[in-house]
C-alpha cells in the first residue's frame, strides 16, 4: 500500500488532539511528538508503534471511540513515515518550529520543545545511537540538540546556554545535524579487505604464528 502524507488538516486534527483535554498533562504536543518520532526514524532499529505510542500519550488519552483511537494513533504512525521519507529524500530537513530558545527561563520556546522530545527518542532507543564504534562521533553530533533542550546540566551544555552568540551558534546546526545523524547511523562501515594469512613451514596457513589477533 503507497505511503499517504499527513495533509495540513490532518496535521492540524492531530496538533489539536494532542493540546486536548483528552490527554495527560504529560502528553507530547505535537512539537515534542515530532522530536521524539524524528529519532524514532533516525534510529536503524525502530520499535514498533505499540512500543512508542505510550510515550508520547503518557496514559492513554480519552478517547470517544476505539475507530477516534485507531485514527489519531494511525496519523501519528504516519507522521513516523513521512519523517522517515523525508530523512531518505535529498531535502533538506525541517525542523517544525524556530530555531531558537526562550529568554525567559520559565517558558519554553518549540524548539526547546522538539529538542526535548528528541533526546526521549534518542534515550528510548539509546542502544542502537550508543553501543557502536560511531558512540563519540554521534555523542559530538548530539550536543547542539543536548543544549537547545535545556534538560542537561553538563558543564560543557551550560558553557554554551550561558552565551547567547554560542548558543544561536550551536543551534542553527540542528536542522543539518538531524540528516548527519541519519547517515552516521544508517551507514554501515567501511570493511577493510582482510589480508591473505602468511603459510607456515608446512604450508598450513599460520603455522607457528600467533599475531593473527583482530585488529580494533
Amino acid at each position: 500500500m503507497q505511503h499517504q502524507p499527513l495533509d495540513d488538516l490532518e496535521l492540524e486534527e492531530l496538533e489539536n488532539f494532542l493540546d486536548s483535554d483528552a490527554v495527560h498533562e504529560d502528553c507530547q504536543n505535537f512539537v515534542m511528538a515530532h522530536g521524539f518520532l524524528t529519532a524514532l526514524a533516525i534510529c536503524p532499529n525502530s520499535p514498533q508503534p505499540s512500543h512508542w505510542l505510550p510515550i508520547v500519550f503518557e496514559e492513554t488519552p480519552d478517547f470517544t471511540s476505539e475507530s477516534e483511537q485507531k485514527h489519531i494513533e494511525n496519523l501519528l504512525i504516519r507522521l513516523l513515515s513521512d519523517i522517515q521519507k523525508e530523512l531518505e529524500s535529498e531535502e533538506d530537513f525541517l525542523v517544525p518550529c524556530e530555531i531558537e530558545v526562550s529568554s525567559d527561563p520559565n517558558e519554553l520556546s518549540e524548539l526547546e520543545e522538539w529538542s526535548s522530545g528528541f533526546m526521549e527518542g534518542v534515550f528510548f532507543t539509546e542502544r542502537s545511537w550508543f553501543e557502536s564504534e560511531k558512540e563519540a562521533e554521534i555523542a559530538e553530533l548530539l550536543l547542539p540538540f543536548m543544549v537547545a533542550s535545556g534538560l542537561f546540566e553538563d558543564e560543557e551544555v551550560q558553557q554554551i546556554r550561558e552565551s547567547e552568540k554560542l548558543t544561536q551558534s550551536c543551534i542553527e546546526q540542528i536542522p543539518q545535524l538531524v540528516t548527519d545523524l541519519f547517515l552516521v547511523l544508517r551507514t554501515e562501515p567501511e570493511k577493510k579487505p582482510n589480508k591473505p594469512k602468511a603459510k607456515g613451514p608446512q604450508g598450513k596457513k599460520g603455522g607457528g604464528n600467533k599475531s593473527n589477533k583482530k585488529r580494533k
